[in-house]
């Protein structure tokens, strides 16, 4: 019965790691804390048994908890994609403000005569 206890604490903490104040100074350490207690969890699922019949109320809080942490991922990375979305914007916005020219065209204004 200590697999599934095990596996419980763990989503558990998950649960309390991802409802988090996320900001911009612990987003990093919690990502990677995040993907160390996925990387936990899915090796102790590979090796739990059946639930027994008085496991059965375990199973159903994980499953309760698992929900609420795959909404709660959603919804940061979500924001995440959004912020890294942004800062690919800015830096080609600052590289047009830079060079303006970068974009036009070298045939501007000059006749090509296509004829062989």
């Amino acid at each position: 019965m200590g697999g599934w206890t095990d596996f419980l604490s763990i989503t558990k903490e998950l649960d309390e790691l991802v409802h988090r104040p996320i900001h911009e100074k612990n987003r990093a350490s919690i990502v990677e804390q995040v993907d160390d207690l996925l990387g936990t969890r899915e090796a102790m699922l590979k090796n739990l048994p059946q639930p027994s019949y008085e496991e059965k109320e375990l199973v159903q809080e994980v499953i309760q908890h698992d929900l609420k942490v795959n909404q709660k991922l959603e919804f940061l990375f979500a924001g995440l994609k959004r912020d890294m979305r942004d800062a690919k914007k800015q830096k080609s916005s600052k590289q047009r403000y830079v060079n303006p020219y970068q974009s036009v065209s070298g045939y501007d204004g000059m006749y090509l005569d296509h004829k062989k």
